[in-house]
């Protein structure tokens, strides 16, 4: 097994910290350790944010991502009904307080590829809403929930990032040509958590292989060379041994790779700052926040403080905010609120104020299922930078947490 040791780089310490150790992490051959890989963090004491306001890029007058330190720039909330996003329904009620309507279809024409643009399918096996459903086309796989299609077979050999994203775009496969390296978020909605090998559904993806696998995302702070990320050329990367999706994965570093189609018709180029989709969230009712995108609905706010894992599951089954029934999301869900543009925290802050955010603490946010194979770690998310991780690490290490907050969602 090649064994690879990826750097967590921070930017907690005045001037920008170096690189710090963040566990072996299993390499493109082999299987998983507990270190799992290391997120690189990037903090807003020292060095630069990733903008000098909190908003997107638009053409509307959205703030360019610049130097400055974190700010709270960007479009505000509007509160409204329950108006359905794209292509969503209606809750049954209508009221603002009503139910989370219908599912969304794929939106094609969101204008971005950083952003779940379809409803977020879950492992089959989970339990949880939308379970994946995929479609057998002989050399191609295709996602019925995201819309998505998908090489079945990935190549043996391993990629620089570079390398991988010409090996996406010309290949010509299942009558398709228009085939691409996949986003962070289009990976994640195929990385099955519940899988006790490879991180893949076994039977759509029979063969699936571990260790790293690019994506097409650059870490915000690679494409600025800013703050954390200045000399540096992180990319996001899954480690699909185990399942944890890290930014700071090398992009001359050989990884292997699945090659995607479909999706978003326009988009963000490689190497180009993540924009969001227009009209994304919604204000429900008081305290609730609908993605139009997924259909999703979040608890705006979380825990009033941190907890266990179990008592995090409890918290959301208890919560009586508006009278609706509450759960703690999947992994890949709660992936799905992570703005690649951003950094501490990497959330769109106006929705969501207050999110807590910091490698190397409790600051994580707990996701439904523990880890495979480990009863006694579950998985998390930080919003950091939106690593994810399941608390097995020693303390000191990048992934060792002992509680976390809980985000509720329906």
């Amino acid at each position: 097994m090649i064994a690879l040791t990826l750097a967590a780089c921070s930017s907690d310490e005045p001037g920008g910290a170096g690189p710090e150790g963040a566990g072996a992490t299993a390499g493109a051959s082999g299987g998983a350790g507990t270190g799992g890989s290391g997120g690189a963090s990037a903090g807003n004491t020292g060095g630069a944010g990733a903008q000098a306001g909190g908003g997107s890029p638009s053409a509307s007058g959205g703030n360019q991502p610049g130097s400055g330190g974190t700010g709270t720039g960007g479009a505000a909330p509007s509160s409204g009904g329950s108006t359905p996003g794209p292509g969503g329904s209606a809750g049954s009620s209508g009221s603002s307080s009503g139910g989370m309507g219908g599912a969304p279809s794929p939106d094609p024409d969101c204008g971005t590829r950083a952003w779940a643009c379809w409803p977020m399918p879950n492992p089959s096996g989970s339990g949880l809403p939308n379970p994946a459903s995929y479609r057998d086309e002989g050399d191609v796989v295709h996602d019925e929930v995201t819309g998505l299609v998908w090489q079945k077979q990935a190549p043996s050999e391993t990629f620089t990032w570079q390398a991988a994203l010409d090996h996406c775009a010309a290949l010509d496969l299942g009558g398709r040509s228009d085939w691409r390296l996949p986003s962070r978020v289009e990976l994640m909605s195929i990385m099955d958590f519940t899988a006790s090998g490879a991180k893949l559904d076994a039977s759509a993806f029979p063969g699936a292989q571990g260790g790293f696998h690019k994506t097409a995302s650059d870490w915000v702070l690679t494409i600025l060379q800013t703050g954390a990320g200045s000399g540096r050329d992180f990319a996001w990367a899954f480690n699909l041994s185990d399942g944890i999706v890290s930014n700071a994965y090398s992009k001359a570093e050989p990884a292997r790779l699945r090659c995607v189609s479909g999706g978003s018709q326009s988009g963000e180029a490689p190497g180009t700052v993540a924009v969001r989709p227009p009209d994304q969230y919604t204000l429900v009712a008081e305290g609730e926040v609908r993605d139009n995108y997924t259909g999703l609905v979040w608890e705006r706010g979380y825990s009033s403080a941190q907890l266990s894992w179990q008592d995090a599951v409890a918290y959301c089954e208890n919560l009586a905010l508006n009278g609706q029934s509450w759960r703690l999301p999947s992994i890949r869900e709660l992936s799905t609120l992570v703005d690649e543009a951003l950094v501490a925290p990497s959330i769109d802050r106006d929705w969501f104020p207050d999110t807590r955010y910091g490698a190397r603490s409790n600051h994580w946010y707990w996701a439904s299922h523990t880890a495979q194979n480990n009863p006694n770690a579950a998985w998390a998310l930080n919003f950091d930078d939106g690593f994810t991780g399941f608390n097995a690490g020693s303390e000191g290490a990048w992934n060792h947490f002992t509680q976390g907050w809980a985000k509720c969602v329906r």
